[in-house]
């Protein structure tokens, strides 16, 4: 079984088992944008009707949140409070939710229903596909899957054009695995998923690159040779390829 993009969509879907994958939704991003003098419309809704259309037109019974469900930490507003409560009812409604969780999560379980799942931060394994957050290390026998997949990163690909105008779209990063001294078994290919968060966005094609997570840090992924994609399923060829494209003016 391999993990499948939806097309056109920050998501993926495993067919064999009936389940759709997304991360880091980062509900309550608007108050903290708020607190810091930037309003922006909240989405909230918006972004549960996406998940539930997405459930719908791949069939789900198991939708798993790969992390930062939530986004302010350490504390909560008022408005991630009731957008995580109605999204959580909404969703439970019409699918299995599971997650596991992200740097930004902490309190999460005491604002979820009963009825949602939650797995080890170190990841789980379903089926053949192993799925982690990406902020810690994951579980030996997450890393032995032929096919890994994290969030985390958030990527985005920049690049100007004729008109020297920026542009920035999100992205899949199809990254080779690397065996070391913390895991001896590792699998073929590392994916990293964009953000379902549509405010949510990190530019991989400009160095230097922080903050990426204990895997990429360490080596046990090679990022330079990662194949970017696009959401509609555009090879754009390796990242090494695709650095500092005339991101500067």
């Amino acid at each position: 079984m391999a993990a499948v993009p939806v097309p056109g969509e920050p998501a993926l879907h495993l067919p064999d088992e009936r389940a759709l994958v997304v991360a880091d939704l980062h509900y309550g991003v608007e108050a903290e944008l708020l607190r810091g003098g930037v309003w922006v419309p909240n989405r909230a809704r918006q972004r549960t009707e996406r998940l539930l259309a997405l459930v719908s037109q791949v069939g789900a019974e198991r939708l798993l949140l790969l992390g930062d469900v939530k986004h302010q930490v350490p504390h909560s507003s008022h408005q991630q409070k009731r957008d995580l409560q109605r999204m959580f009812a909404a969703l439970q409604a019409a699918v299995q939710v599971e997650v596991v969780p992200g740097n930004h999560d902490g309190g999460l379980r005491e604002l979820a229903p009963g009825s949602v799942h939650f797995h080890p931060v170190k990841g789980v394994v379903v089926g053949n596909i192993g799925l982690h957050h990406g902020h810690a290390w994951p579980a030996p026998d997450v890393m032995a899957c032929v096919q890994v997949v994290m969030g985390h990163n958030h990527p985005v690909i920049a690049f100007r054009d004729r008109v020297e105008k920026l542009h920035t779209a999100a992205c899949w990063l199809r990254v080779p695995l690397v065996a070391g001294e913390r895991y001896d078994d590792v699998g073929d290919e590392l994916v990293i998923m964009p953000a379902f968060g549509e405010l949510a966005g990190r530019t991989m094609n400009r160095e230097p690159l922080r903050g990426t997570g204990p895997l990429l840090r360490n080596g046990y992924a090679d990022l330079e040779t990662a194949r970017v994609e696009s959401l509609d399923g555009l090879d754009f060829g390796e990242l090494r390829y695709l650095m500092d494209l005339r991101l500067e003016r």
